[in-house]
């Protein structure tokens, strides 16, 4: 007999939406399990009852789960699905506290990750990438190795994404006193203190706002650093200012160090407010002695480069009025800072002389030049600006 077209159809679709429903029992998972076919078994996985759902079936679903992972890592399936499966089997009760899933599914959400930004083409696509790592991140075992790991991937691909709880967990961990020997966690702790020392709710104790970011035998690590971030360069006036804020409040500075730091914040370009009024009663207090303007000139000789952003534009008031400080209660400083500018200068920056760079000296002996014209209070000896003369000819 030969059945009508519109009875055929509504036989297949029949037996396929029976297809569908069918539910698999233990024994059809045993089967699956052997043969490796780890996505049929995952579709049919919950298909067996809560109640019947004993350390076997765990221990199925675990050995597939696992081997799923394994294959998807090696045929480079990397895939919004395939990361999406992975991540609902990571909320299975079977699965969320087992360490060598949670192992495995680190591993492949790295390498997704990755290439989840690598193939980013838009803003949009790319905070895609960025609000799913987050997600990963708020339901895994919060392991501080995976956490710095993480936070790598978004640094590298230039991510904007405030990610300290990344670097929390490692910073707070039992092993912080080594994660803290590591730069880029010194970095994000420094950034998490600036970020928070500069909201509104910031009551100005940094001590206090220190101790809730990082526990002691972190921080000790990150001394040094800070101590570095003051001398170099590199970084600037509200760096400056912070790093001295801290140690300042850790007790961590003496009192040359204390010293030095406030002249060096100050020949930087300081920001204008309490810590710059401080470092500027510093050397006021300096014309009272002798000794310590010897031990501080000592100091800084010792210093390699010189963080002198302040003479490569002396005719701006804020840098004139420091320089003038200079002249009037540490005229040594002058003195040296011109001689070097000058060694600098005829030798074409050869010799191991701490001045940054030759436009700031020809600023500074330039205007200084000028300033002993105008009869005002002097920066630079008439020798010293005869020298310089003698060099321009």
């Amino acid at each position: 007999m030969v059945l009508p077209l519109i009875f055929k159809l509504t036989f297949i679709n029949f037996a396929t939406l029976t297809s569908a429903n069918t539910l698999y029992e233990i024994r059809d998972l045993e089967v699956l399990e052997r043969e490796k076919n780890f996505d049929e078994f995952i579709q049919h996985v919950n298909d067996i009852r809560p109640s019947e759902r004993d350390s076997h079936w765990k221990e199925m679903y675990q050995n597939v789960s696992m081997g799923l992972i394994d294959k998807k890592v090696k045929v480079r399936d990397y895939t919004n699905e395939s990361f999406e499966k992975i991540e609902k089997m990571a909320q299975s009760s079977a699965l969320y506290k087992d360490e060598f899933f949670q192992a495995k599914r680190a591993i492949y959400a790295k390498k997704y990750f990755i290439n989840c930004f690598k193939n980013s083409q838009t803003p949009s696509e790319k905070s895609l990438c960025e609000n799913k790592l987050t997600s990963f991140w708020n339901i895994s075992n919060k392991d501080p190795d995976l956490g710095l790991e993480l936070a790598n991937i978004l640094e590298t691909n230039s991510s904007s994404m405030k990610n300290w709880s990344l670097y929390e967990k490692a910073v707070k961990d039992e092993n912080a006193q080594i994660y803290c020997q590591k730069p880029n966690v010194q970095q994000a702790i420094f950034e998490k203190i600036k970020s928070s020392a500069f909201s509104e709710n910031f009551s100005g104790n940094y001590k206090q706002l220190v101790d809730i970011i990082v526990p002691n035998w972190c921080f000790n690590n990150l001394v040094n650093p800070l101590k570095e971030s003051i001398l170099s360069t590199e970084s600037n006036g509200i760096d400056k200012e912070l790093a001295i804020n801290i140690l300042d409040a850790k007790e961590k500075l003496s009192q040359q160090e204390e010293e030095l730091y406030s002249f060096l914040y100050l020949i930087d370009g300081p920001v204008v407010g309490k810590r710059m009024n401080i470092a500027w009663k510093k050397v006021e207090g300096l014309s009272e002695s002798q000794r310590k303007r010897d031990e501080l000139i000592k100091q800084i000789k010792s210093v390699p480069i010189l963080p002198d952003r302040i003479f490569n534009t002396p005719d701006l008031p804020r840098n004139k009025a420091i320089i003038n400080l200079f002249a009037k209660n540490f005229p040594e400083f002058l003195k040296f800072y011109g001689e070097s500018c000058l060694k600098y200068l005829h030798f074409s920056g050869q010799d191991s002389i701490n001045v940054s760079s030759r436009s700031h000296c020809e600023e500074f002996l330039k205007t200084a030049k000028a300033q002993n014209s105008n009869q005002v209070i002097p920066w630079i000896s008439d020798s010293i600006s005869r020298q310089y003369s003698a060099i321009k000819r």
